[in-house]
């Protein structure tokens, strides 16, 4: 994990799966549960500050995977989330390590509307 932070999502992990294996998917449920109140889905925007840089590194991933058939709201979800933990983490060349003409024309575009927004998260 990043910086020794203590999480990480697990998509990450699934991202790095499917690169070397075939995954099957299948639309079952195969655990039922109950949500905890100290648990992940409600506590999402600690989880984020305490971990940011897990975070940063499966948004960063995301966006140099090829997006070719991807629902564009899909590919301003993982944008805005880019710039979110750009800024969390306090990241310089927020362009460095992104593929895609259009992945960094957007986020050229909505970074300063992603930064305000990020401030008061």
């Amino acid at each position: 994990m990043e910086n020794n932070e203590r999480f990480s999502t697990e998509a990450r992990m699934h991202n790095e799966m499917d690169k070397q294996y075939n995954v099957i998917c299948f639309n079952q449920p195969i655990m039922i549960c109950k949500y905890l109140d100290e648990g992940y889905s409600k506590n999402i925007k600690k989880i984020f500050k305490e971990n940011p840089y897990g975070y940063f590194e499966y948004f960063k991933q995301l966006l140099n995977f090829n997006m070719k058939g991807i629902l564009f709201s899909k590919r301003l979800y993982a944008i805005k989330h880019y710039i979110l933990f750009c800024y969390l983490t306090k990241q310089k060349n927020i362009l460095k390590n992104i593929n895609g003409k259009l992945n960094k024309l957007l986020i050229i575009l909505l970074f300063i509307p992603g930064i305000i927004k990020s401030a008061t998260f």
